[in-house]
C-alpha cells in the first residue's frame, strides 16, 4: 500500500470510527428507552378468572418489544466489537484470511469482520 493510500485509508477509518461511535450512542439511547417503556407496564398479572386469550394482544406486543430489544443489543455488541478492534489495530482485517477488508465494504458495513470473498465462501 502506498503512503497516499495509507493516509486515505487512515482518514476513512477515522470517519468510520465516528460513524460507529454515533451508532453506538444511538443504540444506547434506544436501549435506555426500551427499559423505560418496559418498566411502564402494569406488571400485574391477570385475575385468575380471565382467559389467557384476553391478553393475547398484550403478550404479542411484549414479545415484539423483547425481539426489538434483543436486536438492539446485538447491534450494540457489534458496534462495541468494531470499536475494540479499532483500538487494538485489528479493525478492517478479515478474521478468516487475514487480508484487509475493502474500505468500501467497511463504509457500508462498519462492523464487518470478513472480506467479501470469505463471507461469500462461508455464507454465514
Amino acid at each position: 500500500m502506498t503512503e497516499t493510500s495509507t493516509a486515505t485509508r487512515d482518514r476513512d477509518l477515522a470517519g468510520i470510527r465516528q460513524q460507529v461511535e454515533g451508532e453506538r450512542s444511538r443504540l444506547e439511547h434506544e436501549l435506555d428507552q426500551t427499559k423505560v417503556e418496559g418498566a411502564g407496564g402494569s406488571g400485574s398479572e391477570a385475575p385468575f378468572h380471565e382467559h389467557p386469550t384476553d391478553h393475547a394482544g398484550e403478550m404479542e406486543e411484549h414479545e415484539r418489544q423483547l425481539a426489538i430489544r434483543e436486536n438492539l443489543e446485538q447491534m450494540y455488541v457489534q458496534c462495541q466489537d468494531a470499536l475494540n478492534r479499532l483500538e487494538r489495530g485489528e479493525y478492517g482485517i478479515c478474521r478468516s484470511c487475514g487480508k484487509e477488508i475493502d474500505i468500501e465494504r467497511l463504509k457500508a458495513l462498519p462492523y464487518a469482520t470478513k472480506c467479501i470473498p470469505c463471507k461469500e465462501a462461508r455464507r454465514d
